[in-house]
């Protein structure tokens, strides 16, 4: 999907603003942003830009402005001239386009320049769309409709080769560069019944995604992760722009209800790669690397499962709770089992006792979730990146929630227009998820709970 970028002091408020995938988490940002405002009382405009009225909504976004402009803050003033931009309405971007497409094209500096600026013209683009009339019979939010006309663009498996593609010249050399055979033919078995699935692994060349516009992909995941800015920065640190997808082994621990296994699928998904979820919890054996082929219920490793499963040959396999498995040796352990995964070397010539093959699993990414590390072995560890994941403060909630919200928004087939959590509703809320202890599982269930009661309070009236 298309990528939000949180605040941060070398990207402007419009900017950000322009990576944001609907009204709501845009309104949000704002009104975060600016309450840094000196002598801006946000209080007077508060209750029509909170009103749930769209008409309204779009009026003070207009007050804004002008108090913004008042007082000398031109970006923020424009981010609010952004907010009340309406599709149906294409004259609201008279005023707005020109001022944002100049500065984007020649006043901003940019973190990563060949990158986020070209991104932000990409989006600037829709918006030109909706100035021309594009969007006139759509009610969706201009945020929202960027999001679905990029939607395919910003698909991190864009650019990658087909596996059997064929190009000429440089193009068909890059292309046997960028997909490997993970089941060689010539060091493989015959397959049996039971693995009739990954037949169409043998002699395959499977693509190796590779990372695209990691600036913007950062930013999207600190806006929605604001309490782990720092576990995401070493998470994300390995990465190459163009390079193929694969980090050293991350071990991310922290209390419980941190979001560290949410964070991980969420990475998944924006690097294209997919999750294949392992549950430590329930391992008492080592079976996390296969059984032999002779049992009568014989499966494949993990690994193994991951690739055929995802389909390319560097997916990222979540070993979740890994603190909990079972220490028992006599079924095997877990923590033994995942060991010569952890080493590229061995990964690379991994012998599957199930396939009875050998397979080159080395471009797999490993990353392990633990609420303390204290019982792990040593030697375990060490072949982890451990990275702490810290608890969300209460200063965390406006933008958690917003996320939380328009999860629960796409989960309900109505992402266009949301409203967003209005101030006191945002207070209750933060009652309640302090009595919680600050759970982000917690958090989803309670504003669930605050949209029931929303919804059911409209009704009545």
């Amino acid at each position: 999907m298309t990528q939000e970028i949180t605040s941060s002091s070398s990207v402007p408020l419009p900017v950000e603003l322009l990576w944001q995938s609907g009204w709501p988490p845009a309104a949000q940002l704002f009104w975060s942003r600016i309450g840094e405002v000196k002598n801006l009382s946000r209080d007077q405009v508060a209750a029509d830009f909170w009103s749930g009225e769209k008409d309204r909504c779009k009026a003070a976004c207009q007050r804004f402005a002008d108090l913004l402009f008042a007082a000398g803050h031109g970006e923020e003033a424009l981010a609010a001239l952004m907010l009340a931009a309406d599709p149906v309405k294409p004259q609201t971007f008279e005023i707005v386009l020109p001022q944002l497409g100049y500065a984007v094209e020649h006043l901003w500096d940019w973190p990563v320049a060949s990158i986020t600026r070209n991104h932000a013209l990409q989006r600037l683009a829709v918006w030109w769309r909706a100035a021309r009339g594009d969007f006139k019979d759509s009610d969706s939010s201009v945020f929202w409709t960027t999001c679905l006309e990029l939607f395919y663009q910003d698909d991190n498996s864009e650019g990658l080769p087909a596996p059997r593609e064929q190009n000429r010249g440089e193009q068909q050399d890059a292309t046997a560069a960028l997909e490997i055979v993970v089941m060689p033919k010539d060091k493989a078995t015959k397959l049996n019944n039971y693995h009739s699935e990954f037949k169409d692994l043998v002699d395959a060349r499977l693509p190796l995604r590779l990372a695209r516009d990691i600036a913007a992909m950062r930013a999207k995941l600190m806006a929605e992760y604001p309490h782990a800015t720092n576990a995401i920065d070493l998470v994300l640190r390995d990465l190459r722009e163009g390079a193929p997808i694969r980090p050293a082994p991350i071990l991310l621990t922290g209390p419980a209800g941190a979001g560290k296994s949410r964070l991980v699928r969420r990475i998944g998904d924006l690097l294209g790669v997919g999750v294949y979820r392992y549950d430590g919890s329930g391992a008492s054996d080592n079976m996390f690397g296969g059984s032999p082929k002779g049992w009568g219920n014989t499966i494949p490793s993990a690994p193994a499962r991951a690739v055929n499963q995802m389909r390319i040959a560097n997916p990222i396999v979540m070993i979740d709770e890994i603190e909990k498995a079972g220490t028992s040796s006599r079924n095997g352990r877990l923590w033994d089992a995942l060991l010569p995964f952890l080493e590229r070397e061995t990964a690379a010539r991994y012998r599957d006792v199930s396939l009875d093959a050998e397979l080159d699993l080395s471009w797999i990414s490993y990353i392990a979730t633990a609420n303390a590390i204290v019982n792990l072995p040593a030697h375990l560890q060490d072949r982890f990146r451990i990275v702490k994941v810290l608890a969300p403060r209460l200063a965390d909630l406006p933008l958690l929630a917003a996320n939380v919200l328009r999860e629960l928004a796409i989960e309900s087939g109505e992402p266009g227009f949301v409203w967003p959590l209005a101030e006191d509703e945002l207070e209750v809320i933060g009652r309640a998820w302090e009595r919680a202890g600050f759970s982000v599982r917690k958090l989803q269930k309670i504003v669930a709970a605050t949209v029931e009661a929303r919804n059911a309070t409209a009704v009545r009236h």
